[in-house]
């Protein structure tokens, strides 16, 4: 009978434990953020130029309901809050930077935009031939489209693609294209968690060829992370569709021990290494950070994926916190 009290009483003291661990959060963000504008650190008039944060963007209330929600998923992953005043690791500093750092935008967070970003800095060659634009999945359906193997994607989101073969998956899929479609369109993605800056902008479909340097599986993917202009890291991932993997090099290609929150895949070094990392810190010139995705053959071909400017919206976890602590270092870093 003890035991089966014990049941009833589990989900009970689940949910109790989580509103506690709530409020605890939300106490201790409402005093930094008490501390922050008493000492006018981050002074909520906003900024000229144009420069938009976070804190710029949101009302009031719903300014406080995603920093909250935020900081609580902060908690729940790394185990400790983040300092708004003084950040240290480099996801700390990513969090921070979410609501209170200017960011450029809304460009570099739509998709397409950022195409236009990348060749007027780097020309057509790195990017990967986009075949249709559009508003809606019905002027999808009704355009004559090329044969082959594409990628759907949405502008303003994570996540939101769809590998099609064409022409036939326009009608196999077509129950399915429509009904992701219209989710990424409605969706205001990132509005909950503190990732704003893809709300700035309306939501668009496009159809991108697919990049096929390995066959019809998932293409070899570098993550540079650039802090103003420099890659400082690459994180390369492999088999994105099936058994994906990935690690963390240096840009010589030297492997740190730390997973990123998969399965550890090394690969030799990729003999135009030196090409990729011109490419990205070119794209990632005057910028504080960003991260900049590319795609290569190893060989000789380098194709642009996307910015990105709050990567893994802050709750990617390293193994090393001491390799976190390192990478944080680089923010505000010129050298």
């Amino acid at each position: 009978m003890a035991a089966e009290a014990l049941g009833k009483l589990k989900w009970p003291l689940k949910r109790l434990a989580s509103g506690y661990r709530k409020l605890s959060v939300a106490a201790n963000i409402v005093g930094q953020l008490g501390s922050l504008i008493g000492t006018g650190k981050w002074p909520l008039r906003r900024l000229p130029g144009g420069q938009m944060r976070g804190i710029d963007f949101y009302p009031a209330v719903d300014f406080v309901t995603a920093l909250m929600t935020s900081a609580y998923g902060f908690k729940m992953t790394h185990g400790y809050l983040p300092n708004l005043a003084a950040p240290s690791s480099f996801t700390e500093h990513l969090f921070v930077r979410k609501f209170f750092a200017p960011l450029p935008m809304p460009s570099l967070a739509d998709k397409l935009a950022a195409r236009e970003y990348v060749r007027a800095r780097l020309g057509d060659d790195v990017l990967t031939p986009v075949v249709w634009v559009g508003n809606a999945v019905s002027e999808l359906f009704a355009t004559e489209l090329p044969s082959g193997r594409f990628v759907l994607k949405a502008n303003n989101s994570c996540g939101a693609n769809l590998v099609l073969n064409l022409p036939h998956d326009l009608s196999i899929k077509r129950d399915e294209i429509a009904k992701r479609t219209s989710v990424w369109l409605a969706d205001r993605f990132g509005y909950d968690w503190g990732e704003w800056q893809y709300c700035t902008f309306p939501g668009r479909l496009f159809l991108e060829s697919f990049i096929d340097f390995n066959g019809t599986a998932a293409p070899d993917e570098y993550k540079f992370f650039c802090f103003n202009g420099k890659a400082r890291l690459i994180n390369f991932h492999v088999d994105r569709f099936a058994q994906h993997k990935s690690a963390l090099y240096d840009p010589s290609w030297k492997p740190f021990p730390v997973n990123y929150g998969r399965e550890l895949a090394h690969r030799h070094r990729p003999d135009n290494l030196a090409d990729m990392v011109r490419v990205a810190e070119a794209i990632a010139a005057g910028l504080e950070f960003a991260r900049i995705d590319l795609y290569s053959d190893c060989k000789r071909i380098v194709k642009f994926g996307e910015i990105t400017l709050t990567p893994g919206n802050a709750l990617d976890r390293f193994s090393d916190f001491q390799f976190d602590l390192w990478l944080g270092r680089f923010f505000g870093s010129v050298a």
